[in-house]
């Protein structure tokens, strides 16, 4: 038998038992072959039952045991994980380990026992049924405003507009005074493990200021003590009197970002997030902590550090929020402005996929449809058919053109703009626009092919002025030669600060920063096919456009991987 009565009674037990062993003849640890018992797995927080338990971003404890006294080891690994091992602290004794689950759903651990002499039991299956992560303890947005405890100063306005691209509807304008505030109970001890949110768009950034703070944190902007530029800041305050400050990502004014502070006693690391991305982690941090009133809109001496600019979403969390809540709380989605598919124009007018205004055929422009009577008469001459749909529209370079008033119209984000394009290389002897949007002064963008260097081209504007400056991405036509269906996609992407040409599958064919930059509401038509100047019209393309999108918000990989294939976003 691998068990006795000697099993955990210690050190003295042990020996006992190995001078019973020698004096007996029976085998020592070097001649055992016989495996362990297969250990036995339990948890409190998360018992292996057909239920659900709490949850994501909360740590449970899970004990490893075998009934066997010469374990030394357990090797364990959870679904999808490495292997990891464990140590006994005396032989026989069990172990334990600390999780904390990252999704909801249902996930194993699988263990085994080791002993001695290496033998290894049977594999051990104990399953884990984790629940959604628990909702904020602290919530706050300017729509309910409301809560235990809530006080509202007189330097905040509750009708402002929250950020696009997400189903936040409402946003709170604080004015940076002393009367800039916003106060509620907190039920969170800070001390502990908590993680806190919230979506900022500054309006000024001459002064530090604090968005959102409690004894144990403060969230907002800081000065960068090396550049003097301004950035985003989490802060801790730390036993010693210290200051845990982990700080990341650009603040603009106007520009909306989503915040995240997590400080996670366990593994005493305070970690901060920027529109989703992790900018900075603060190891060994040991924080003070404490519970108190939630304060919006000014730091804990409610006398400094007032926020200026628009403030929505609190939320704290006696847990850790985990990367792919973060990721989600962070995401804008595109909205679509504009989408042609250039399959009819019935009356000269090409429809707009959910009903606006339609693109306006001018010149000789038109919708061609390529068909042939190859399948009854082998002589013919196959037409080259349309690169997505039954339709193009065709342009011959000599004054056609298609306008719509539905301008590209950007976001806080940004904006992104699509389309198919077809060139034949006996007319590509000269510059040639494919889309642009006119201001009262300028182009907002232009999206061009530029024939002395055989490339695609794209120029943005930073201001509705003649004498603007501008940015400029471009790469170089299909290699595979002309008459091909080439896809481009221009995304003006005010979160990374950057300026992008996509050019078919290479993404992106080409960067360019575009930080403390600005966009701008254009006034004029949409262009399809030519640039708007002040002679009334150059560059005009010959060859052929399809499936025009137009977006508010920047389009990811996966959307623009589906738009280059033919695809829509409904």
């Amino acid at each position: 038998m691998r068990t006795s009565n000697w099993r955990r009674t210690g050190v003295t037990c042990a020996a006992v038992a190995l001078t019973a062993a020698a004096m007996t003849g029976v085998a020592t640890a070097a001649d055992d072959t016989e495996a362990p018992q297969a250990p036995v797995v339990s948890s409190q927080e998360y018992p292996d039952d057909s239920n659900e338990h709490d949850g994501t971003g909360s740590y449970g404890t899970f004990v490893i045991d075998s009934a066997s006294d010469d374990v030394v080891s357990y090797r364990y690994e959870w679904m999808g994980g490495s292997q990891q091992t464990l140590t006994a602290a005396e032989p026989g004794a069990a172990v334990s380990l600390r999780w904390l689950p990252q999704t909801r759903g249902v996930t194993y651990l699988s263990a085994q026992a080791l002993d001695a002499a290496g033998n290894v039991s049977a594999s051990t299956t104990y399953f884990v049924r984790v629940k959604a992560g628990r909702a904020a303890v602290s919530h706050w947005d300017p729509q309910s405003n409301s809560g235990s405890g809530t006080d509202t100063g007189t330097g905040v306005t509750l009708d402002a507009q929250g950020p696009t691209g997400t189903d936040i509807t409402s946003a709170a304008r604080f004015d940076g005074t002393d009367e800039a505030y916003v106060t509620l109970d907190s039920a969170v001890d800070t001390a502990k493990i908590f993680s806190v949110g919230a979506w900022v768009r500054p309006d000024a950034l001459d002064s530090d200021m604090t968005a959102v703070s409690q004894a144990g944190f403060s969230l907002g902007a800081a000065t960068n003590s090396t550049t003097g530029a301004p950035t985003w800041s989490f802060a801790l305050p730390t036993e010693g009197g210290g200051t845990a400050r982990v700080t990341g990502g650009s603040p603009e004014v106007g520009e909306w970002a989503h915040l995240v502070g997590v400080y996670d006693a366990e593994q005493h690391t305070a970690r901060f997030y920027v529109d989703g991305d992790l900018v900075g982690t603060a190891e060994n941090t040991v924080a003070t902590g404490g519970t108190g009133t939630l304060r919006l809109g000014a730091g804990s001496d409610t006398t400094t550090a007032h926020w200026h600019g628009l403030l929505t979403q609190v939320n704290v969390w006696d847990r850790v929020f985990v990367p792919d809540e973060i990721t989600a709380a962070a995401t804008r989605t595109p909205q679509r402005q504009g989408y042609w598919d250039l399959e009819t124009a019935p009356g000269g007018r090409s429809p707009e996929f959910a009903g606006g205004d339609p693109l306006t055929l001018v010149g000789d422009a038109s919708i061609y449809t390529g068909t042939d009577d190859c399948d009854v008469n082998p002589d013919c001459t196959p037409a080259l058919y349309p690169m997505v749909g039954s339709g193009n529209l065709l342009l011959d370079g000599d004054g056609d053109y298609a306008t719509t008033p539905d301008a590209v119209r950007p976001s806080d984000a940004g904006f992104s703009v699509t389309a198919h394009v077809r060139l034949d290389e006996d007319t590509a002897t000269h510059d040639m626009t494919v889309l642009s949007q006119p201001g009262e002064h300028t182009d907002l963008f232009t999206l061009r092919y530029v024939a002395a260097s055989r490339s695609w081209e794209a120029v943005v504007a930073h201001a509705d002025s003649a004498g603007a400056p501008t940015t400029t991405v471009s790469a170089p036509v299909a290699p595979f030669g002309w008459g091909q269906d080439e896809f481009l996609a221009v995304v003006y992407d005010e979160r990374a600060d950057q300026l992008r040409l996509y050019v078919d599958y290479d993404y992106a064919a080409d960067t360019a920063s575009v930080t403390g930059k600005d966009t701008w509401t254009p006034t004029g038509d949409l262009q399809v096919g030519r640039s708007v100047t002040a002679d009334g019209g150059t560059d005009y393309l010959a060859g052929e456009i399809d499936e025009v999108h137009t977006y508010a918000g920047v389009l990811d990989q996966t959307r623009l991987a589906m738009l280059r294939a033919g695809g829509t976003d409904v």
